[in-house]
């Protein structure tokens, strides 16, 4: 009874943790994040909730993933990774108070979930103890639109070759942390089950095997699809993260191989990994030949083919990677140096005469990152910079510091600078631009939790890019802020405040002639109230305003309210999540993001834009080892009789999708 208990409280925190630190929804609704993001955001908590084989978690065995989700910041995060290095296994959570960053109120609110147990034995790999303490689950997802869009319908060789739904299938076998198999198949709509030897069943498929603490300098095999993340971006970073605007801080794990399970077709190596530790050096080397979708200019990175001509683009480029990563650590210090060289089959030629900005964008078939990493923590301040050089010996550089006063409050600063003709493929450090070239940018942001009840926290970003960029034809400027503000009344009742502003320079014409950068300034603020009247039900209250200026269009507003409820019955079997939402944009640029609690895995959210109201029902039984989900969601415009343009085209004012979902744990 207590262990079930537990088990309950835990799936309750990892949907609470969010609101104790960076709500849920706000990190979900990002902009900057991409679907594979939050793909990979979802997959954590997912992970979170049914725990490892059935258990609280060992804080001697915590992952970064783990640690983020319980709440703690990078600087938490560093602190504890390198207290158990240098201090060996916790034998009690009582050890805790003696790592640096960690206050009494922090303590009390992760030690309900983690035990405290030294790792003496390791479960041996032998394929006879694999195959009978293995943990199996097996999960497959349908979806499918009621509505039939212009591509299913249209005659010619420019429709949708496929079905409407979608499906995905996924498989995973862990054997404690020793080791770890995955499958993954995935369908999109419009795609075709087969065609033309291009599709055959599922579209895409991935597959990944590791194999962990195999000896004393062998720490990981990974063999298949498998994500890096080394240094703070500028070489290569592909796993999870929620974003440089939340108060975990700008400082990125790094020294990380990950096998890849998501859906996601873009941004993986497929090949193999392996990290190897002496005395305190890691030692990463990997090699990836993976094939990508390429249209004779550009690589295409939205997975989908469904039409004849983005079937052709299908695995028709292939890239080859590989590369050595050094990583020391020692202490509070951490020093490393990551090399890596890429090529592709084709060359990649910019389309320059149509996207001017595109100017100095990598060209050709090869380039080689040579990057070094520094960090080093002392006390309640921690610093870290990384310098990459590209194949054409331009720089960029990113350095910062994060200072925590009274482990209660805490003070990030940034500098990066991305040099115009800086190229790689694979960097993803913090910035505005997702290729981390022309841009130079200062980031800053203060957190506090002021007591138990009330907590804050604000940043701000103020960027700069030399060379003409994306909608501008001179170098521009901007700035972004984000503030947060929460308050828990009585445990049972609690209210949060959220407000985003952003002013980027764009071209606009004058007198229908002259193009010159002027402001485009837009601001939201969102205003929530939750009530959680039992464990069984609970109900939240959200309302949002925003208001944009341009030069062309002066001022426009948009606004929403959005009511939604959960209530469990049967024993808490089955759960029942409902949510009305109706909005009113007078423009694109006032349009919401409202994440949505949906199928596990999957990410889904409402794109607010123009008048009119959205509603879904979310519905999950639980028997045995079985979950079923079922969804249900509708949104209805009335200022237009048609949705979307071109294939996507729905001859109707509204759109409806249903989808479901099975999960299997044997």
């Amino acid at each position: 009874m207590k262990k079930a208990l537990f088990r309950l409280l835990l799936i309750i925190f990892s949907f609470n943790v969010f609101g104790q630190n960076d709500d849920l929804n706000l990190i979900l609704e990002d902009e900057d994040l991409s679907l594979q993001n939050n793909e990979e955001l979802l997959e954590a908590l997912e992970l979170f909730n049914n725990g490892k084989n059935g258990r609280l978690f060992n804080i001697n065995n915590l992952s970064s993933e783990e640690m983020i989700l319980l709440g703690l910041n990078n600087f938490q995060i560093f602190c504890l990774e390198n207290y158990i290095q240098q201090s060996g296994q916790m034998l009690s959570l009582n050890e805790l108070r003696f790592v640096n960053g960690f206050d009494s109120v922090t303590i009390e609110r992760i030690r309900p979930f983690l035990y405290a147990e030294a790792i003496q034995r390791e479960h041996p790999l032998r394929l006879d103890s694999i195959v009978s303490n293995s943990e199996h689950s097996l999960r497959f997802q349908y979806k499918d639109n009621l509505h039939s869009a212009y591509g299913y319908r249209r005659k010619d060789n420019k429709g949708y070759l496929g079905e409407k739904f979608s499906s995905s299938l996924r498989y995973k076998m862990q054997y404690y942390d020793r080791a770890e198999f995955s499958f993954v198949a995935d369908k999109d709509a419009g795609e075709p089950l087969y065609y033309k030897n291009k599709t055959l069943g599922y579209d895409h498929y991935n597959i990944s095997l590791s194999l962990y603490k195999i000896n004393k300098y062998v720490k990981q095999i990974t063999i298949g699809d498998y994500r890096l993340s080394l240094g703070e971006g500028l070489a290569i970073r592909q796993n999870f993260d929620v974003g440089y605007f939340s108060r975990y801080g700008i400082k990125r794990s790094t020294g990380k191989i990950t096998p890849f399970r998501s859906s996601s077709e873009y941004n993986y190596n497929r090949g193999a990994a392996i990290k190897m530790n002496f005395k305190g050096l890691d030692v990463f080397a990997f090699a990836s030949y993976n094939p990508l979708d390429f249209n004779g200019t550009s690589i295409q990175q939205t997975g989908y083919h469904r039409t004849e001509k983005e079937i052709s683009y299908k695995d028709s480029l292939h890239q080859t990677m590989g590369g050595l990563s050094l990583q020391y650590v020692y202490k509070g210090l951490q020093i490393g140096s990551t090399f890596l060289k890429y090529g592709f089959s084709d060359s990649i030629t910019p389309n320059i005469k149509s996207y001017p900005y595109q100017k100095y964008y990598f060209s050709g078939k090869k380039n080689g990152i040579l990057s070094f990493n520094l960090s080093y923590s002392v006390k309640k301040l921690l610093i870290f910079s990384e310098l990459a050089r590209s194949g054409n010996n331009a720089y960029s550089y990113i350095a910062g510091a994060q200072y925590n006063f009274g482990y209660k409050t805490s003070l990030s600063l940034s500098f990066r600078n991305y040099d115009t003709l800086f190229q790689n493929f694979y960097a993803n450090a913090i910035g505005v631009h997702s290729l981390n070239n022309n841009e130079r940018g200062f980031y800053a942001d203060f957190s506090r939790y002021v007591n138990k009840k009330f907590s804050y926290y604000i940043g701000a970003d103020c960027f700069y890019f030399p060379f003409i960029s994306y909608r501008a034809s001179t170098d521009v400027k901007g700035q972004k802020a984000k503030l947060q503000i929460n308050y828990d009344i009585n445990g049972n009742h609690s209210v949060a405040l959220y407000s985003r502003y952003s002013n980027r320079y764009y071209d606009f014409k004058i007198d229908n002639k002259t193009k010159i950068p002027m402001a485009n300034t837009i601001g939201q603020v969102h205003l929530q109230y939750k009530c959680s009247i039992s464990d069984n039900l609970s109900f939240t209250l959200r309302s949002g305003y925003s208001h944009s200026y341009t030069p062309e269009s002066e001022s426009n507003e948009g606004k929403f309210f959005m009511a939604e409820s959960m209530l469990k019955v049967f024993k808490s079997k089955l759960s029942l999540r409902a949510r009305y939402t109706v909005f009113n944009t007078m423009d694109y640029d006032n349009r919401f993001y409202l994440w949505e609690y949906s199928l596990p895995l999957s990410y889904s959210s409402s794109v607010l834009n123009g008048k009119g109201q959205s509603f879904y029902l979310l519905a999950s039984y639980s028997w045995q080892n079985i979950q079923f989900f079922i969804k249900y969601s509708i949104i209805k415009y009335s200022d237009r009789e048609e949705i979307s343009s071109g294939n996507h085209k729905i001859s109707s004012n509204n759109n409806q999708l249903i989808s479901s979902q099975i999960f299997i744990k044997l």
